[in-house]
């Protein structure tokens, strides 16, 4: 790795800071001064500046994607799209999708290489705010939506109701505790069955200017933000 790419990898400092204190004569590479940006780094050298210790520190990708229908994050489901071919010009190597979503489910998807981030996002009674709209098979009354709301046993559902514009077989529905099937789950136990079921909003994400289809890296501060709502 080129010698300022190491060192802004490390988070000491942006690249063209790096290119400064270089050009100060302020970096040594095991114990020599290197002035030359191009330098390659390998691994087992040191680089200081000023003596300081610079280590480099993993570098954490994470994509957002407002997922199409067809698709699946199960890489074993034959009868849909993996979710990785959808991606494959921003290199899916190493990314693993934050939780399930089949071919039914559309909307807000992270794939990350943060496996720690996964595993907490996936605790059991971890509360991680997200919002659906949701078309059922049929109508559904305000008993049933009431009844949905009740069902506290492995899903924590805040809040359910009609959504205006819609028709009656249309919920929005906001959920914190539980994933999407043990939703399908319950909502299929009273009698109805999920047609699709869009996600527009998770851990402080949103799906605004994300057409359907398309991918972009989060940006800083919504990293910062989807860490703080966790």
């Amino acid at each position: 790795m080129r010698l300022n790419k190491y060192i802004a990898h490390t988070r000491y400092c942006t690249r063209r800071e790096a290119s400064r204190l270089l050009a100060r004569g302020e970096i040594k590479v095991n114990n020599k001064v290197v002035k030359e940006e191009s330098y390659r780094v390998m691994e087992g050298d040191e680089v200081t500046h000023l003596n300081k210790p610079l280590q480099e520190q993993i570098v954490y990708r994470y994509l957002l994607i407002n997922k199409p229908k067809h698709f699946t994050t199960d890489i074993g489901d034959k009868d849909s799209k993996y979710i990785m071919g959808l991606i494959k010009k921003e290199d899916p190597t190493g990314l693993i999708a934050v939780d399930h979503m089949g071919p039914k489910s559309v909307g807000l998807l992270l794939l990350t290489s943060d496996k720690a981030l996964v595993e907490k996002l996936n605790q059991k009674n971890r509360k991680v705010r997200r919002v659906y709209l949701i078309e059922l098979n049929k109508d559904i009354e305000k008993k049933d939506i009431n009844k949905l709301l009740k069902n506290r046993k492995t899903i924590k559902i805040e809040s359910a109701s009609h959504v205006d514009g819609y028709q009656a077989n249309y919920i929005g529905l906001e959920m914190t505790i539980g994933s999407e099937n043990i939703l399908k789950g319950v909502i299929n136990r009273m009698g109805f069955e999920i047609q699709r079921i869009d996600r527009s909003y998770y851990a402080g994400l949103t799906k605004k200017d994300l057409k359907r289809g398309w991918i972009r890296p989060l940006q800083e501060m919504e990293e910062r933000m989807m860490k703080h709502f966790i």
